[in-house]
């Protein structure tokens, strides 16, 4: 490592000057005319070498044989390192240090490196100020009686430790180090890199610093003395979790760590305390404990000193006394005492260790080892309910922070609100509740931003998204930290997808990633969420055609942060969302060290998505089982939220079996939880499908419209949303139904406009069918031909079945009778396989009116006599085509009285149903002169001229396609 002694300046040097910053060598500060910043020795020792040596390239291998002599750093920390520096030289000087690609750096100052010669500086220490070297009033005293001291130098060389942070959420917040807030849905966390070091500037201006005492930032950082032994080392732990779970908890104070810092937090100065222990070097039976900060331009140092059975008892005191210290209003507010013994004070302190590495399972065991030792000692309770609940495994976690709560007494009123909140937080059920409870919180303190990104979280994980987004987009956040904003962005990305809005919650992810990117190390876990929530985004927009690597990228950042849970939850979706699916084994054993691991959230979530997987493939045996497994998993966990995306993809299932009550009654309930996003999107395109084919065209259109409404609502963006998207191919189908021919082709170019392949092919599909309608037969059945083309790469499922089913009813009307006959045939055996009666249905209607154009009547009355049974035949998109078949085949038998009370009851109805296209249909059967209801000829041709629905014949069913005038008059028809 470098010395100041060795180096061209004269021994005893004190400072530098370089053009107008000086360098304090003595308290390693960079001195700027309008701040100062005070470095890790790490990094002051880079600036020495740069000093010593400038205009020289230095490369990157030098650099490290200098710097970190004999120790293993990832590349990552020197990069880091400088650009802290430049930082900390400020923005007009940062070019001082010149970056030689695939080189090293030259260090350009625009003048020499002087020594300034000034007089002895004086010794500043603790007992020269009155306020740092006794004990403040109204603190406790302590239990023991371990020595104090005060000094003004450290007494070896302190190394900066960064450290991973404490988890958040599924929309990954970024909270302080060692903060045990709840977040939402996906288990993503926070984590420092290793080698992270720190930075901040002080400002000379008492004023400004006034203005920010509103909102106190405080950084706890542990150095280490790396040759002391890992017995001495541990107790820093103790101190840290101890004092930072009572500041993290104070509204009017904000916990930031050495990533926070090196990326600016919100223009403010904040207060850096420096934690250490180690052993007494005069006495190895004594070990101390030690803070050093800043205050008003003077180091502070407190030390306790005992023996180690004291320990718990030296870092109660001190924490005590910190506090004071740094928040001095609440000197006289009394707090719980650190209740645990020295050797279950080292458990803990692995216990905090494996939390920080978000290493659960190994927290959890260690947790519950430490809450058994010592029942009375609440922070264990409480950060075991928060590990547990990191788990799913929410009652448990509930009674575990209640627990906590009743022990952790006495604290002030308003921590003790801020716990009340997390514990709403913990139980799934209380997501709303717990929304409300941090919006409170917001409102009193304002100055803490966390607890409006808390109440964001909160909304989320109570599938509020409507509700976060304004919250969320507010111009507030653009002026908030580094670590804000990134909350920020990812909670927006996570609520816009959760609203079917691929455009907004990919524009928000990609700018959280850049975000993360400039801000250097220490951002790993933000940089993984945010390409997880890109990776989702592109799924979801662009299905099989999105790229996998995109999870391959997040899960590396997640492992680099040390988050082995969302690493795995990236992989398994990697994995599942491969071109050529991954083999069953590779999913099961990801899905086995989940189950093993305990991650109960993330097993339901695999569940559920290989359940879809197996759904695509036309695998409902394994389909359906791995959703009730999910569902069991979800029942027992009390996951609500959950148990309503499973309740979503068993109404499929409902309608897809033809089980139209149970799905009334599914959708019922589901209109009743007040789902939002694209859970409230499918709702609505459920409940229009079923009130579609009930022949209700105008409620299905009111349904959909209030879904379009409510989407542009809470979406202030001006582009399209998925969602409105996927509303629009169905408003589609039913304004030509209407006969509205124009509006048609408008939302089929609207269900196209993100060119996503599900909307992009229904879409085709869709303007092919107005073209065969319009008239245009040869160019509708080209367009048809190739969906065709389209839909047979498709994996071989129900998705692909309905497509089939559906190009199929077109090419029949289209003239291409023996490619439906093909696609019937072969969606038939899998849907009876299946049981999926609604696909049945319409399968056998496709193959009994392509028996009818055959002339197969025989083939046509078994068709007709199957498909009647079906459950699906009572639907209306269904029951209309039988009817007209079963007209046909009336007129075949020569029963021309009971072919025109058929058509004229089914007139009827069509009439009420507002569907334009079955009357247009159906009045093509009579013969000219003829009236079909109350429209005769003349209504007819009105109705074409005013739809251009010229197309809308019955023609290729029969031919002639007209009910005999002879056979009516003899049976007294006129």
């Amino acid at each position: 490592m470098t010395d100041p002694t060795q180096h061209p300046w004269p021994a005893g040097t004190r400072r530098l000057q370089v053009h107008d910053v000086q360098i304090d060598l003595r308290y390693r500060r960079v001195i700027r005319p309008d701040q100062e910043a005070e470095l890790p020795q790490r990094m002051f020792d880079l600036l020495l070498v740069f000093l010593a040596e400038p205009q020289v390239l230095h490369t990157r291998a030098e650099l490290f044989a200098r710097v970190w002599p004999g120790v293993i750093v990832e590349d990552a920390n020197l990069s880091q390192s400088v650009w802290m520096l430049r930082k900390a030289l400020g923005e007009a000087r940062k070019h001082w240090i010149r970056t030689v690609a695939k080189s090293g750096y030259v260090f350009e100052p625009p003048a020499p490196v002087q020594a300034v010669v000034e007089g002895p500086a004086a010794d500043v220490t603790n007992k020269e100020s009155p306020q740092t070297g006794t004990t403040p009033a109204g603190t406790a005293p302590a239990e023991v009686a371990p020595t104090e001291s005060t000094q003004s130098e450290p007494a070896h060389p302190e190394t900066a430790r960064a450290g991973p942070a404490a988890p958040s959420q599924q929309v990954p917040p970024t909270p302080p180090r060692r903060r045990w807030r709840v977040a939402a849905a996906a288990a993503v966390v926070v984590v420092l890199a290793l080698g992270a070091t720190a930075w901040w500037l002080r400002t000379r201006d008492q004023a400004a610093e006034a203005a920010h005492a509103e909102a106190l930032a405080i950084a706890l950082i542990d150095v280490e003395d790396q040759a002391a032994p890992e017995d001495a080392r541990w107790p820093v732990t103790l101190l840290h979790a101890w004092l930072g779970w009572k500041l993290d908890n104070l509204p009017e104070v904000t916990l930031l760590t050495e990533a926070h810092l090196a990326a600016e937090s919100e223009g403010r100065s904040p207060r850096i305390v420096f934690l250490s222990s180690g052993i007494d070097p005069a006495d190895p039976n004594q070990v101390f404990l030690r803070a050093r900060y800043d205050a008003a331009g003077r180091e502070q140092r407190l030390e306790k000193k005992g023996p180690r059975a004291q320990l718990p008892a030296m870092a109660d005191q001190l924490s005590r006394e910190l506090l004071a210290r740094l928040v001095p209003a609440r000197a006289d507010e009394r707090w719980p005492a650190l209740a645990i013994d020295t050797a279950t004070a080292k458990r803990y302190a692995e216990g905090v260790d494996a939390l920080e590495r978000r290493d659960w399972v190994a927290s959890s065991r260690i947790f519950q080892d430490v809450t058994t030792r010592a029942p009375g000692f609440g922070l264990a309770h409480f950060q075991y309910g928060y590990v547990l609940m990191r788990l799913s495994h929410a009652a448990p976690s509930v009674t575990e922070t209640r627990t906590a709560i009743g022990l952790l007494k006495p604290i002030p009123a308003d921590v003790g609100a801020v716990l009340q909140a997390e514990l709403l937080s913990r139980d799934p059920q209380q997501a709303a509740e717990a929304a409300k409870a941090y919006g409170a919180l917001a409102a009193r303190h304002p100055e803490k931003s966390v607890f409006a990104l808390d109440q964001a979280n909160m909304l989320l994980n109570a599938a509020k998204p409507e509700e976060a987004i304004p919250l969320l987009n507010q111009p507030h956040w653009s002026r908030k930290s580094v670590g804000t904003q990134l909350r920020q962005r990812l909670n927006l990305s996570s609520a816009y997808l959760a609203l079917g809005d691929a455009v907004q919650a990919r524009k928000h992810a990609l700018a959280a990633e850049q975000i993360a990117r400039q801000a250097g190390a220490g951002w790993e876990q933000e940089s993984g969420e945010a390409l997880l929530l890109v990776a989702h985004a592109d799924n979801y927009q662009y299905e099989e055609k999105s790229d996998p690597a995109r999870y391959l990228q997040a899960a590396k950042q997640f492992e680099i942060a040390g988050d082995d849970m969302a690493a795995l939850y990236a992989r398994f979706l990697a994995e599942s969302n491969q071109p050529a699916h991954a083999s069953e084994a590779d999913l099961d054993t990801l899905l086995l060290q989940a189950r093993e691991r305990g991650y109960r959230r993330l097993e339901i979530d695999m569940l559920r998505l290989d359940a879809f997987r197996h759904y695509s493939l036309g695998e409902l045996t394994t389909y359906r089982a791995r959703l009730e497994q999910a569902l069991a998993i979800a029942l027992a966990t009390g996951d609500t939220f959950e148990q309503h995306v499973l309740e979503l993809y068993l109404l499929n299932e409902d309608f897809m079996r033809g089980h139209y009550e149970d799905a009334e009654r599914r959708l019922a309930s589901l209109r009743k939880a007040g789902l939002q996003g694209d859970g409230a999107i499918v709702v609505a395109q459920f409940d229009a499908i079923l009130t579609a084919n009930r022949g209700d065209f105008q409620g299905a259109e009111a349904v959909l419209l209030a879904a379009e409404a409510r989407d542009r609502k809470v979406n202030p963006a001006k582009e399209q949303s998925t969602a409105s998207s996927r509303i629009a191919c169905m408003r589609a189908d039913l304004s030509l139904a209407g006969g509205n021919i124009d509006n048609a082709r408008a939302l089929w170019k609207a269900c196209d406009l993100l060119q996503q392949p599900s909307t992009r092919l229904q879409a085709q599909i869709g303007n092919a069918s107005v073209d065969v309608l319009a008239g245009d037969r040869s160019s509708g059945l080209k367009s048809l031909r190739d969906a065709l083309t389209q839909v047979e790469k498709q994996e071989d499922g129900p998705d692909r079945w309905l497509n089939e089913l559906w190009l199929a009813t077109q090419l029949t009307r289209a003239g291409d009778a023996a490619t439906a006959e093909r696609l019937n045939q072969r969606v038939l055996p899998m849907a009876v396989r299946t049981g999926y009666e609604w696909i049945r249905a319409m399968a056998e209607t496709g193959l009994a009116e392509n028996a009818a154009i055959r002339g197969d009547w025989q083939d046509v009355e078994q068709r007709l006599r199957i498909a009647r049974q079906l459950r699906g035949a009572s639907l209306w998109t269904v029951r209309y085509r039988l009817a007209v078949v079963s007209a046909v085949a009336a007129m075949q038998r020569g029963d021309g009285k009971g072919a025109l009370d058929l058509i004229t009851t089914t007139y009827a109805e069509a009439q009420r149903h507002g569907d334009v296209v079955a009357q247009m249909e159906l009045q093509s059967l009579v013969p000219a002169g003829m009236t079909v209801g109350e429209c005769n000829e003349r209504c007819r041709t009105g109705t074409v001229a005013r739809t251009g629905l010229r197309g809308a014949t019955l023609d290729w069913l029969v031919v002639p396609a007209k009910v005999d005038r002879q056979v009516l008059a003899r049976n007294g028809v006129r």
